[in-house]
């Protein structure tokens, strides 16, 4: 079963960013960045869920079948495509997903079109922007100040822990939480605390901001939530 809890974080961070002032190459830049997270946890492939924003943005774009390059070295193979509901369409066009022969692009029978995103082999054939790579905490930290310029109190909480109970515990880290705490959580727990949360249903238990230390929890960690609860 997929991590619904997420799917979900990575979607209202989506339509969060699509909503700001922000130019839109950063958007499309932050979006790439959110999926490259959503892609490190069990979830599953949910670009449709918000393709309107994905495609507004210019994150996503749509070709119809017959402008695909490899169309008319692979007709057979496009030609028993248009018959399927949905399928992911790797670099290597017929042949099998590997290290070395990732998704490229999708196809989807309803729409009668082919997809491709930012980032992805295909995008790179056809388009020269390319997307900026975040650190975790630097997008973190950007959707959180995001969602403070638009008041929205549900995505400053869900982020605020997920970095917190994700980005401690479940990443690598390259820094120390001392310098995490400076270069991140001063600012974080500062918005954070601007907000009254007692009427907010949590979305999920692991994305609960804890209130104290949990018993699994090391030595530093502790000391860290006992630092931003007080």
């Amino acid at each position: 079963m997929s991590m619904w809890e997420i799917e979900a974080l990575i979607e209202g961070a989506v339509q969060l960013i699509y909503k700001s002032e922000k130019e839109p190459l950063q958007k499309r830049s932050i979006i790439w960045n959110l999926y490259e997270t959503q892609g490190q946890f069990d979830c599953s492939f949910t670009h449709f869920r918000v393709m309107d924003i994905l495609l507004e943005t210019g994150f996503t774009k749509m070709m119809p079948i017959e402008e695909h390059p490899q169309f008319s070295k692979n007709t057979a193979y496009f030609k028993a495509l248009k018959t399927k509901d949905f399928e992911f369409l790797n670099n290597k066009i017929g042949e099998k997903w590997s290290a070395d022969n990732p998704v490229a692009a999708y196809w989807e029978k309803k729409s009668g079109f082919i997809y491709y995103d930012l980032g992805s082999p295909f995008w790179e054939q056809l388009e020269a922007e390319v997307p900026q790579e975040l650190a975790l905490y630097d997008l973190g930290l950007e959707i959180i100040k995001e969602a403070h310029e638009q008041k929205d109190k549900n995505r400053v909480y869900d982020w605020t822990a997920f970095l917190i109970n994700y980005g401690l515990n479940y990443f690598e880290q390259t820094e120390s939480i001392e310098v995490l705490k400076e270069k991140y959580f001063e600012t974080i727990k500062g918005i954070f605390t601007a907000y009254n949360f007692s009427d907010y249903t949590i979305m999920h238990r692991s994305l609960e901001v804890m209130k104290s230390p949990e018993d699994w929890l090391g030595e530093e960690e502790s000391k860290f939530v006992v630092w931003f609860n007080a």
